[in-house]
């Protein structure tokens, strides 16, 4: 079951991990227009709600691993570790929010005019705090 639980975890933060290129791909959006702009923000869209699931099954396999087969992980690095999960999560959600905003509205072009400073905004927070979580997580005896 063990190594079960190390694969899941492993494809999911690889998953997380290709959420590294947002901030480019959200730099290439703003130069699309009409229905190949349409097409790439529900890609982006779909994309990023793969990553919540991608991000749940993290939770879930992090802490069936930490707890049930880890003796005493340190409480600190499982806080670290939840908060930062949980932060990429609202960064992901916010940018969705924004990209059903643009994908709905009636002029798709100026809405993501409108919102690209936030996207690009919520894009590179995104990439900080995944490689926080990654320094984290391969440096578990720097928070025992």
């Amino acid at each position: 079951m063990y190594s079960f639980l190390v694969f899941i975890h492993v494809v999911s933060a690889l998953f997380l991990g290709s959420f590294l290129t947002l901030p480019f791909i959200i730099h290439t959006i703003s130069s699309r227009t009409g229905n190949e702009l349409k097409t790439v923000l529900r890609t982006t869209l779909s994309f990023m709600r793969a990553g919540h699931y991608a991000l749940v099954l993290l939770m879930i396999s992090g802490g069936w691993m930490s707890f049930g087969y880890s003796s005493y992980p340190s409480i600190l690095w499982v806080g670290i570790a939840i908060v930062l999960l949980v932060l990429i999560g609202g960064a992901i959600g916010m940018m969705h929010r924004n990209l059903k905003r643009i994908i709905l509205s009636k002029y798709p072009e100026n809405k993501l005019v409108e919102n690209i400073s936030k996207l690009n905004w919520y894009s590179w927070i995104t990439f900080l705090f995944i490689m926080a979580v990654v320094f984290t997580m391969t440096n578990r005896g720097l928070f025992s």
